[in-house]
């Protein structure tokens, strides 16, 4: 497979599904767990030119912009799990995005999405939710976005990348990407917010924005390495 065939595949893993520059959700959880999810997606032009720079690779037979079809691809997905309803996903700007739907049950919803039952990423038990992610149950993330596992991405993941460092890894991504690439990339964030159904006991990790709001962060590099674990541990 040929260099631009890659960073193709790449940018289309990583961006449009993980970071896209700046990605939050708000998932509101009922007393009887279910409860809803709101996301927002907005893409910075660099990534922008750069997949229509490769959009030729794509094996859709359609005009659509790339983003387009991923945001389409995800909405697709939801909507035909059994466990959720309500989906909707609307293109509110140029390259901004927004997103909901209701789940029936968390814990089914991440069972559904996992593929297992003994799924450690993301776990909520007697009101205690907990979040974590380092290189040992990766894999357990792989079965929820199928294309981490893709032979032509594993090698950019953090799997393959275990022990580079940060600078190494941004200076591979100027060599595939240009001078752009680093800066975007250190600019991306990851956001999860969570409206509790009580009010919160005790959090580790992120922060606390009001009795029942919490919310944590993480750049996008973190992913990529998962030098050290993601975590958070949330009670109300």
């Amino acid at each position: 497979m040929n260099l631009k065939k890659y960073i193709f595949i790449i940018l289309i893993i990583i961006f449009p599904l993980l970071a896209s520059c700046v990605v939050t959700e708000d998932l509101s959880i009922n007393h009887n767990e279910s409860g809803s999810s709101k996301i927002s997606i907005s893409v910075e032009d660099f990534f922008i030119t750069v997949l229509n720079d490769f959009s030729e690779f794509s094996s859709d037979e359609t005009d659509k912009p790339i983003m387009d079809l991923a945001i389409d691809d995800t909405s697709k997905k939801l909507t035909d799990n059994k466990s959720t309803t309500n989906v909707i996903f609307t293109k509110v700007g140029k390259n901004s995005y927004k997103g909901s739907f209701d789940f029936d049950s968390l814990s089914t919803l991440i069972s559904d999405l996992s593929q297992t039952t003994n799924q450690s990423v993301l776990t909520l038990k007697n009101n205690k939710l907990n979040f974590y992610l380092d290189l040992s149950n990766y894999y357990q993330l792989k079965k929820v976005v199928p294309f981490l596992a893709d032979p032509n991405f594993e090698p950019f993941g953090p799997e393959y990348n275990e022990g580079l460092s940060a600078d190494d890894y941004l200076e591979m991504i100027s060599f595939m990407l240009g001078e752009e690439g680093p800066g975007a990339i250190k600019n991306s964030l990851i956001t999860l917010n969570f409206e509790t159904p009580k009010p919160i006991k005790s959090y580790k990790g992120g922060k606390k924005v009001s009795s029942t709001y919490f919310s944590y962060s993480f750049p996008l590099i973190d992913f990529l390495l998962l030098a050290e674990p993601l975590n958070f541990e949330l009670t109300w």
